[in-house]
């Protein structure tokens, strides 16, 4: 059997086992994946021990995505670009560290929402982890301009200046009185989980015609916090569905070669959600 885990703290939100699990029995896969709280000082440990144990990968959520860089014995293009690592493969004695944060979240924008970066406008609320690759990806991808929020306005400073290095992006660490100016709004800060049950952003905050990308999937409600407060402005909204079986796509693809079902993978989260409000 192949051995997979999601680590985080805290983890019990996640429903990346039952999306895993999904696909493993629909395409025939033999495989187990769990969920393990680790917290952040136990992290290098944890991987040592899984990786000692013969698992085969493992996925990494908050706030472990950037902790784990310099742990790695590799790193792929997209996850040094980004400077975080959502999946990691043990193979050959080494840790080989990806992000399908990033490809996730524009392939699900544009399914769920209809956004190609392409000369838009976007905001990203929550600088750390996924939202660093959120915004790295969309400058990429062709925003010209890129509004950066974050409690601590010095690593939204840090990671604008280092957009505006590699990309012709305008970027730039903001506050919420830019969030109407962007066609996209990412929300990539926990507000929505246990431990942020209060939305990043107010009815005040957006205006009718934009779109808001929460990727948190809250547990009990697919409607988040701050996607509540953006319907109310007439903001086409969606969660972090689409994105999370999109990342667990890419990375069950990088872990093993193979294509997993998506499909399976997609409705065993929205089942999840639904188990879970009741």
């Amino acid at each position: 059997m192949n051995l997979f885990a999601v680590l985080g703290h805290p983890i019990g939100h996640s429903f990346s086992p039952v999306m895993h699990t999904a696909s493993f029995r629909s395409i025939g896969y033999d495989g187990e994946y769990i969920r393990l709280d680790v917290p952040p000082a136990e992290l290098g440990d944890a991987l040592k021990r899984l990786a000692d144990k013969g698992y085969t990968g493992v996925n990494l959520t908050i706030p472990h995505k950037q902790l784990a860089v310099p742990m790695m014995d590799t790193l792929t293009a997209i996850a040094e670009r980004v400077g975080a690592v959502n999946t990691v493969l043990f193979r050959d004695g080494k840790m080989h560290g990806h992000n399908t944060d990033a490809p996730g979240f524009l392939a699900a924008a544009e399914s769920e929402l209809g956004f190609r970066p392409a000369g838009r406008r976007a905001a990203v609320i929550g600088c750390g982890g996924a939202g660093r690759a959120i915004a790295i990806a969309l400058a990429h991808a062709g925003v010209t301009d890129l509004a950066l929020l974050d409690i601590d306005t010095a690593r939204a400073e840090a990671l604008a200046a280092e957009i505006r290095s590699v990309s012709p992006a305008s970027a730039k660490a903001a506050d919420h009185a830019a969030l109407k100016e962007a066609d996209l709004v990412a929300q990539c800060s926990p507000s929505g989980l246990a431990v942020m049950p209060t939305p990043a952003a107010h009815t005040a905050d957006f205006r009718e015609g934009q779109v808001l990308f929460d990727i948190v999937i809250p547990p009990g409600n697919p409607v988040t916090p701050t996607m509540a407060e953006a319907q109310r402005a007439g903001v086409r909204c969606c969660n972090g569905a689409a994105m999370l079986a999109e990342q667990g796509a890419l990375s069950f693809e990088y872990w093993t070669g193979l294509k997993p079902d998506r499909a399976a993978m997609r409705r065993a989260v929205e089942e999840g959600l639904i188990a879970a409000a009741h």
